[in-house]
């Protein structure tokens, strides 16, 4: 009988070893460090409407993503023709609606692929902030989990030919925002507690930008944040003053899709009229005027930002061609035809990607050296959001429904 024991406890050690079942969250957008990617398992390639644990219709518009903490899900979203923006928490495991805020703003003009909501918000577990804009005025503001607002600042007009889009991010006790417009522009720093500003650091200006930054500590023991923009280029500036420690020349076009880490590097893309244009790919832990060690012109996106993992660099083009290079080399590995048009970005989970393209298709590919397609499932609606993965589901978001796929 204890020998039963054992064999059947040591079998069981070892199914959860090969077989973890990872649980994280989603605190903005794209994820942690706004990677995209996910360590969970045991999502399909497929699935029917019968598998998921439950759908919404959402009130309003929005191109915005989710992101979710433990059961928390928030979401924005606009109304009235962008007179009114609000912040929704959902429960993440039923749907249900716990409570939602809204913010009084104008109208403004947005591009066709635009929405009057389509910055994420992003959360800590205990704060959620957002960011919403007209031509007159650009308001970060703060809530606990619970939906009390903490604080509100605005940050003036936003300037743009395609209307706003911003997605704050949360780093320890500070709210980082990018305003990168075609105006006078800035990156600024706001205590999460008080809303009081930390810093604000001013930048050169050209197009709008609407790329969200990523954080990282540096070998030196910095923290810095990297921003991306087409006059300021990519560049890294201390995490607690605002002080730019390096950046590359200009990218020639507007940037949208976000940096990207890759090993030693970092990457990001620029483009125009629907096409990428420019990718720079920059090493880590330098100071001054970097140099582009790699630079590419053709079968890059524009919108999607692409995902980096295990030396492999995947792109989704918004014209529906999908690419693998490896880096730093720039080896092209595959370039394929997917159809569609995308504007989400895809994500990574148990080997492949998942993407959205923009009439609300879910396209599954490999993420290997060679290219397969793995499978499509039709949301039938308008789609321009990123998936999201936390805590054994997955969430597909289109203009106006949420699914909530669970894993098997």
């Amino acid at each position: 009988m204890l020998r039963w024991c054992f064999t059947v406890l040591f079998l069981s050690t070892v199914l959860l070893i090969v077989e973890p079942l990872q649980a994280d969250n989603w605190p903005r957008f794209r994820g942690t460090n706004g990677q995209g990617i996910s360590l969970e398992t045991g999502f399909p390639t497929t699935w029917t409407e019968d598998d998921y644990a439950w759908t919404l219709e959402l009130p309003g518009m929005s191109h915005s993503s989710p992101i979710v903490w433990e059961e928390d899900l928030y979401l924005t979203t606009g109304l009235n023709d962008g007179e009114v923006r609000r912040l929704i928490c959902l429960d993440a495991a039923t749907g249900k609606q716990k409570w939602e805020r809204d913010l009084a703003l104008n109208t403004v003009h947005v591009h066709n692929k635009n929405s009057f909501a389509s910055g994420s918000p992003s959360t800590n577990g205990t704060h959620v902030v957002a960011a919403f804009a007209d031509e007159g005025q650009f308001i970060v503001a703060c809530w606990t989990k619970d939906g009390k607002e903490l604080w509100r600042n605005d940050l003036g007009e936003f300037i743009s030919e395609h209307g706003p889009s911003c997605s704050p991010i949360i780093h320890n006790n500070l709210v980082l925002v990018p305003k990168d417009m075609k105006g006078p522009s800035l990156v600024a720093a706001f205590d999460l507690q008080t809303g009081k500003e930390a810093w604000r650091t001013d930048r050169e200006f050209r197009r709008t930008s609407y790329a969200t930054p990523i954080v990282r500590t540096r070998a030196d023991g910095v923290e810095e944040v990297i921003c991306v923009s087409g006059m300021m280029g990519i560049s890294g500036l201390n995490v607690q003053t605002g002080e730019m420690i390096w950046r590359t020349e200009s990218f020639p076009e507007r940037t949208v899709g976000s940096p990207v880490l890759c090993k030693d590097h970092v990457v990001a893309v620029s483009g125009g009229g629907g096409k990428g244009r420019n990718l720079f790919a920059v090493p880590l832990d330098q100071k001054g005027t970097v140099e582009p060690t790699l630079k590419l012109t053709r079968s890059i996106p524009y919108v999607p930002t692409p995902i980096y993992k295990d030396g492999l660099y995947f792109m989704i083009l918004d014209g529906g061609i999908a690419s693998c290079v490896e880096l730093p080399s720039g080896n092209e590995l595959w370039t394929e035809r997917i159809d569609g048009n995308f504007s989400g970005s895809p994500i990574w989970l148990e080997g492949r990607l998942y993407m959205i393209d923009e009439a609300g298709t879910v396209v599954v590919l490999s993420a290997g050296r060679e290219f397969k397609e793995l499978g499509r499932v039709a949301l039938g609606d308008l789609s321009y959001s990123t998936p999201v993965v936390a805590n054994g589901r997955m969430y597909l978001k289109t203009s106006t429904k949420l699914f909530c796929l669970p894993r098997k």
